[in-house]
């Protein structure tokens, strides 16, 4: 069974993500005071708060560490490993800190998440696929919102998934992937 999780604006630094039920709610905020750094923060619906479960540090836009559950900052590049490929079949590889090992890939104009087993083969299937949001004519208003399609088995590492994913945006708005 899969759930849909929508982002409400085109932006991937001051946004809300969420499913249709709320069950699932995330913020991403980046004050303009504080323009270098980006907040994911998880509404935790049954003590009616907010967690916080990852931090992204910016530097001209691109994103240059990560911190998750207000751990100490890694450099991005680390945390998120780019195994080069034949041609432009690049893929970024993390783990979610429980011993799960998860895939990014560029398939089209989307993200598809594929899980790792321990000899580093990818599951067939995707097990999420992130679809940008679309324009008409390109240019004009948000035709279609950006949103993420995941499986159930993702659930339990979405916080680090969610984080990985709009590092890989941030990159890819600026042409750095």
């Amino acid at each position: 069974m899969t759930q849909k999780l929508t982002f409400t604006t085109a932006s991937v630094r001051n946004l809300v993500i969420s499913n249709p039920t709320d069950a699932l709610y995330y913020e991403v905020l980046t004050p303009k005071w504080e323009s270098h750094q980006t907040t994911v923060r998880r509404l935790d619906t049954h003590a009616n708060r907010y967690d916080t479960v990852g931090s992204v540090r910016s530097q001209s836009g691109k994103p240059v560490a990560v911190s998750m559950y207000n751990g100490e900052f890694v450099n991005e590049e680390l945390w998120l490993r780019k195994i080069e490929g034949q041609g432009r079949q690049s893929r970024w590889e993390f783990d979610d800190g429980e011993g799960n090992y998860f895939s990014w890939a560029v398939a089209g104009s989307n993200f598809e998440l594929r899980s790792l087993d321990e000899s580093g083969t990818q599951s067939p299937t995707p097990i999420a696929t992130f679809y940008p949001h679309r324009r008409h004519f390109m240019v004009t208003m948000v035709s279609q919102q950006a949103f993420l399609e995941i499986e159930s088995s993702v659930v339990d590492s979405l916080d680090t998934v969610l984080v990985s994913l709009l590092v890989l945006e941030q990159k890819r708005r600026k042409c750095s992937l």
